[in-house]
C-alpha cells in the first residue's frame, strides 16, 4: 500500500513541475502529430531560411522551478509535447531565461498559553526557469 501511494505522489509532483500556457493567434486548427514526430526547436538568434514559408499559429510559455525538479531541458519537451498536440511542426525564437530570487517568509507573532511567541523571519531562495516560443507550421505558399 506504501509502495502505492508513493508512486501516486512522485506522479502527482511530476505533473505539477511546470506552469504551460498557450496562446493561439489564428481559430484554424490544425491535427495533432504522433507523440514520436520531432519537432525543431530554433533560437532566437536563428533565423528560417526564406525558401521556408511558414505561419506562425500560437504561442507557448512555461515556468517552473528548480526546487520542483524543473530543468530547462524538461522545458523544452514540454514545449515540444504542446507543439505536437496543436499541430505544430516547429519552434521559433525560442528563448530560456533562469532568473533566481530570494526573499523572506514572515510567520507572525502570537500569544501562546503562557507568554508571546515573537514572529520569525525565514529565508528562501529558488530559481524561476521560463521557456517561450512561436509555434509554426510550414505552408506551400507565402501568407
Amino acid at each position: 500500500m506504501k509502495k502505492i501511494i508513493l508512486i501516486f505522489l512522485v506522479l502527482n509532483l511530476a505533473g505539477c513541475a511546470a506552469n504551460v500556457r498557450y496562446i493561439a493567434y489564428t481559430e484554424e486548427k490544425f491535427p495533432p502529430k504522433p507523440k514520436y514526430t520531432l519537432i525543431n526547436v530554433y533560437p532566437v538568434s536563428q533565423h528560417l531560411p526564406a525558401s521556408q514559408p511558414y505561419q506562425v499559429i500560437g504561442k507557448v510559455e512555461i515556468q517552473g522551478y528548480a526546487s520542483d525538479g524543473t530543468t530547462p531541458d524538461m522545458l523544452v519537451e514540454q514545449a515540444k509535447s504542446t507543439a505536437r498536440k496543436k499541430g505544430a511542426d516547429a519552434i521559433i525564437n525560442a528563448s530560456t531565461q533562469v532568473m533566481p530570487y530570494t526573499g523572506t517568509y514572515v510567520i507572525p507573532g502570537h500569544f501562546g498559553y503562557y507568554h508571546y511567541h515573537h514572529a520569525r523571519y525565514i529565508p528562501y531562495q529558488n530559481t524561476l526557469l521560463e521557456f517561450t516560443g512561436d509555434l509554426i507550421v510550414f505552408t506551400t505558399t507565402s501568407r
